[in-house]
């Protein structure tokens, strides 16, 4: 059986084409690689190279022989990558979430389903989510869009509805609701890790001035006592959760409503069944 490592140095010989570099991107001596390609070639019994004063090439056996030792060492990489996935599946639960509300009430049910197992999170814009979870980087997700992929399940488990909220002495507080647009130049105080919202309120309003912050403490205290515009969410205005003294105006953009997918693999789906019992299109409101 060939050694990865002799293919490996084989690959690493035909991308840079010269002994001295390929020695130096793998970290060994120029005649230490010398060595393991004759070893490779008595192996295989072929000769993979051809052999002048100061200079070595490979044949066309040996371009190919190449070839087929990048292939063998990507799928080499894709097991280690899918089996170290798997045995993390068996121990810890990796949760994608694409919005920073839907973890806030996800979090709970999905503690106490799994009580006894590691939940680990990760909230970050959506977009390749479904990449992670076929995968094996997630076993679970919550997107603000329904997936095709007839490879995964998916339910509805709520929505969200964005809002600006103003302290009472500004002139916008004051209109029934507010279009993106009519943000776009302020000011305006931001939670840094909002997931896919990041990139809309960005794109939507590229003039307006963001400050960010990380810890949710220093956005709420710096909220309290400052005229700076805040975005605000549904979620809180239903439960009477809002800051005291402000005026929420809702966003007409149909930009800032979203559904949400709880999201997993399809032949996953009899795993995390009782979780996708529990939840349904009110769960997150």
């Amino acid at each position: 059986m060939i050694e990865l490592r002799l293919l490996k140095q084989l690959a690493t010989f035909y991308e840079y084409g010269t002994l001295s570099a390929a020695a130096e991107v793998l970290l060994i001596s120029q005649p230490t690689l010398t060595r393991s390609m004759k070893q490779l070639e008595d192996e295989l019994g072929i000769k993979l190279f051809i052999r002048g004063k100061n200079h070595l090439s490979l044949t066309a056996t040996g371009v190919r022989a190449a070839e087929y030792a990048n292939q063998l060492l990507n799928l080499a990489e894709d097991f280690e990558t899918k089996i170290k996935a798997y045995d993390r599946s068996l121990h810890t639960i990796s949760i994608g979430y694409c919005a920073p509300v839907p973890q806030l009430v996800m979090m709970p049910l999905i503690n106490n389903i799994f009580s006894g197992m590691t939940i680990s999170s990760d909230m970050k814009s959506d977009e390749k989510f479904e990449d992670n979870l076929l995968q094996g980087i997630y076993q679970l997700a919550i997107t603000h869009y329904e997936p095709e992929n007839e490879k995964l399940f998916s339910k509805k488990c709520g929505s969200e509805s964005l809002y600006m909220s103003f302290s009472q002495g500004n002139p916008l507080a004051f209109y029934p609701q507010l279009y993106l647009k009519d943000l776009d130049g302020l000011s305006i105080l931001l939670l840094s890790q909002i997931g896919f919202w990041a990139d809309m309120h960005r794109e939507k309003t590229p003039n307006s001035k963001y400050l960010l912050q990380i810890e949710e403490s220093s956005f709420i205290e710096i909220a309290a006592h400052s005229e700076y515009p805040t975005f605000t969410s549904s979620y809180f205005i239903n439960r009477n959760e809002t800051m005291p003294g402000r005026i929420n105006v809702k966003l007409a953009d149909p930009e800032c409503y979203t559904d949400y997918y709880l999201v997993c693999l399809d032949s996953e789906k009899k795993k995390y069944e009782k979780l996708f019992n529990i939840v349904n299109e009110n769960t997150i409101k």
